[in-house]
């Protein structure tokens, strides 16, 4: 009787203790200098990241965000349980803080843990609205982490985990939009047909090339800065004993960089992910995806300091987290991904599963890399990377009573496709973007079963606003998380219970994914949507995945000049050619084209040679094995025409392209990369056998 009366009383006297919490947050425009070169950065207090916000399970938060700069902005509660009036996503819940204006947040906090918060609004999370959000629990733990037997508690420290880039993030978008491989020469990770001879992969170039895909990118953009805290390097708990035990609460709040978690001989415990609490179980590396919390406890040194290093995937920079006092002990570099094998096989890699006819990998079978796991002490440990299947969240239904549900309700199961491409840099599920997506109806009471199949080659990161899922990584089976990582080629599934109300945000949590269309809306089905909110989304900036973009490119050769360019969103695209030739004059070129699917789109355009009538064609132009692109089309003579078009990426500098046409036309040339900008051009046309020049971009 005394261990069911003793909690009660515990939980009422923390309820009596409740109290309201206010903090106030002011989002300015600020100078920094994070990387070594002045930059515009989007601060909360005037810091990088944002203050860490402090409360008690079972407090009222009230939170005064005020606008401090020209343009609209917004707060979301990442993982927190909040009404939908109060989770901070423009047009969906709330309408954004205009400038000048003050917008008071408040809400009751259901939940303990470690969480966060950032803007919802354009790409600002990018230059920097966002910080660390903990909730101490209103009864004290009993695991690992609890107080040490001389009643001290156990010290803590959250750690924001950061990618910096010096650039405009709308720039960084648009450099994106006109060319997807755009940061690869930055990032020393061009993926060209010398480097997959050089390792013997010649057979791993054709197959990715026979099946449409193009190459490797564990990331999209290059950083300038990884970092802790707003430093490269962080030190904490210089005045902790040696020995000591200590807890980091981490927090992904990067925009796009995966990190990896590691440490020289340094096992970390994990006892919380996404805010709750978890059986504990140590690994010695933990991928941690955007957007993720883990809670780790140390044991530090019983001499000088160690390194917790968290490496970016794409193996470009890391961020150096340094515990105790004195001279550390460092984490050894990891090794950089291979870009070079097979997507089938780096899908494998990923997933670490079984894997189907088509190539796509069941995350769900995940299982270690090294070690299998055994018992010490109650606690499972290992010397490999943690998995998804490694963790089991204590008392799942505390919160959110939804263990029950899981188990007995029948799931209703929505299957959706993760697509996209790095060369037209569009980001969707099923190959459709928000903007042009109808809302996924739930209702009430039911258990909805998302079944992610990831048919890209970037790893995404998963999050659902207002509702905790649990990963299915067995028949019934998997940790409660907020946001979860579905791997390149794969296959993952997540399970909730729908308790909520109106409107929720479902997204990729790579901003530059999400703003290029990887979205849905849930909408419980006895909600009609605000028309307000509607009504402002349509005059919004905010929206980018219908945005218009162009690039354009000048040839400048000895014996012929050319130009060609193009303008387009997700789904249109106008582009246009037009070239002088020394002998015959010149010849123009204009088109329509309609994006039916990543492979396929339907053209219309027109034709005009120097003292020729203009024609006009129809057709489609479709992306054939090999990464060979082909236009069909019919003149308005009747004629059935075709022209291809083939790049291949030979070194790190050099790029070959070839184009025939049925009319006998064709051009090969060789282009040498001296910049981003300027190239030299080395061409072969039909009526110029050599010709040379420079080529630039715009």
């Amino acid at each position: 009787m005394l261990r069911f009366l003793l909690p009660a009383l515990l939980l009422f006297a923390a309820g009596s203790r409740a109290e309201v919490v206010e903090y106030s947050l002011e989002v300015s425009f600020e100078t920094v200098n994070i990387s070594g070169a002045a930059a515009r950065g989007m601060l909360l207090n005037g810091s990088y990241p944002g203050p860490v916000l402090r409360f008690k399970e079972g407090d009222t938060a009230r939170i005064h965000v005020s606008n401090r700069t020209d343009v609209d902005t917004s707060v979301h509660w990442h993982g927190l349980l909040v009404p939908p009036s109060q989770d901070g996503v423009p047009y969906v819940s709330n309408f954004p803080i205009g400038p000048g204006e003050t917008f008071t947040y408040e809400f009751p906090l259901r939940q303990a843990g470690a969480y966060w918060y950032h803007s919802h609004t354009d790409l600002q999370e990018q230059s920097g609205v966002h910080g660390g959000l903990v909730i101490e629990p209103r009864l004290p733990s009993t695991g690992p982490q609890a107080p040490s037997p001389s009643g001290e508690p156990m010290r803590d420290a959250v750690v924001v985990l950061q990618d910096w880039t010096d650039e405009d993030p709308e720039q960084v978008l648009r450099n994106l939009k006109k060319d997807g491989h755009y940061y690869s020469r930055k990032k020393n990770s061009v993926v060209s047909l010398a480097g997959h001879l050089r390792r013997g992969a010649l057979r791993a170039w054709w197959d990715n090339r026979w099946i449409r895909m193009g190459g490797m990118d564990v990331s999209d953009v290059g950083y300038d800065a990884f970092l802790a805290n707003g430093e490269r390097e962080l030190r904490l708990f210089e005045d902790a004993a040696p020995g000591e035990r200590v807890r980091l609460r981490l927090i992904n709040a990067a925009t796009s960089t995966y990190f990896i978690l590691h440490g020289k001989a340094l096992p970390l415990q994990v006892v919380a992910a996404d805010g709750l609490e978890v059986a504990p179980v140590t690994a010695s590396e933990i991928l941690h995806a955007v957007a993720e919390t883990y809670d780790v406890i140390v044991e530090l040194p019983r001499q000088g300091a160690v390194e917790l290093r968290a490496s970016a995937q794409d193996g470009t920079g890391f961020a150096s987290i340094l515990l105790g006092r004195g001279p550390a002990r460092r984490a050894d570099p990891l090794p950089k991904p291979n870009p070079y094998q097979s997507h089938a096989a780096h899908g494998a890699h990923a997933a670490h599963g079984a894997h189907n006819a088509r190539g796509i990998h069941d995350a769900r079978s995940a299982t270690k890399q090294h070690a299998p796991h055994h018992e010490h002490n109650g606690m499972r440990k290992d010397n490999a990377r943690l998995a998804y299947g490694d963790l089991r969240t204590l008392n799942p239904g505390r919160h959110f009573a939804a263990k029950e549900h899981l188990e007995t309700t029948p799931a209703r199961e929505v299957p959706l496709r993760l697509t996209g491409d790095m060369e037209t840099f569009n980001w969707t599920f099923d190959d459709i973007p928000l903007s042009k997506a109808g809302k996924i109806r739930i209702e009430r009471g039911e258990v909805v079963r998302f079944s992610f199949v990831n048919e890209t080659m970037m790893h995404h990161p998963l999050h659902l606003h207002g509702h905790f899922f649990r990963v299915l990584t067995g028949p019934d089976a998997g940790p409660m998380k907020h946001t979860v990582d579905v791997p390149p080629l794969s296959r993952q599934v997540i399970e909730f219970y729908a308790q909520e109300e109106e409107d929720w945000f479902f997204h990729c949590h790579n901003l530059y994914h999400a703003k290029t269309g990887m979205g849905r809306i849930l909408r419980y089905a006895d909600y009609a949507g605000n028309p307000a909110f509607e009504r402002a989304k349509m005059n919004s900036p905010d929206i980018r995945d219908d945005d218009w973009y162009w690039t354009a490119n000048l040839s400048l050769l000895s014996e012929h000049s050319n130009g060609e360019g193009w303008f387009a969103n997700a789904a249109h695209q106008f582009e246009w050619e037009a070239e002088r030739h020394e002998e015959h004059g010149g010849e123009a070129y204009a088109a329509y084209l309609h994006r039916q699917s990543r492979f396929l789109q339907w053209l219309v355009g027109i034709e005009k040679e120097k003292g020729e009538t203009a024609e006009a064609r129809a057709g489609l132009r479709y992306l054939l094995p090999l990464m060979v692109e082909a236009d069909v089309y019919v003149t308005d003579e009747g004629e059935l025409e075709a022209a291809l078009e083939t790049h291949i990426q030979l070194t790190a500098a050099i790029e070959l392209r070839a184009e025939w046409e049925t009319t006998k036309e064709r051009r090969l040339s060789a282009e040498y990369r001296l910049s981003d900008r300027l190239s030299l051009e080395l061409a072969h046309f039909d009526d110029a056998p050599a010709t040379l020049g420079l080529r630039l971009r715009f």
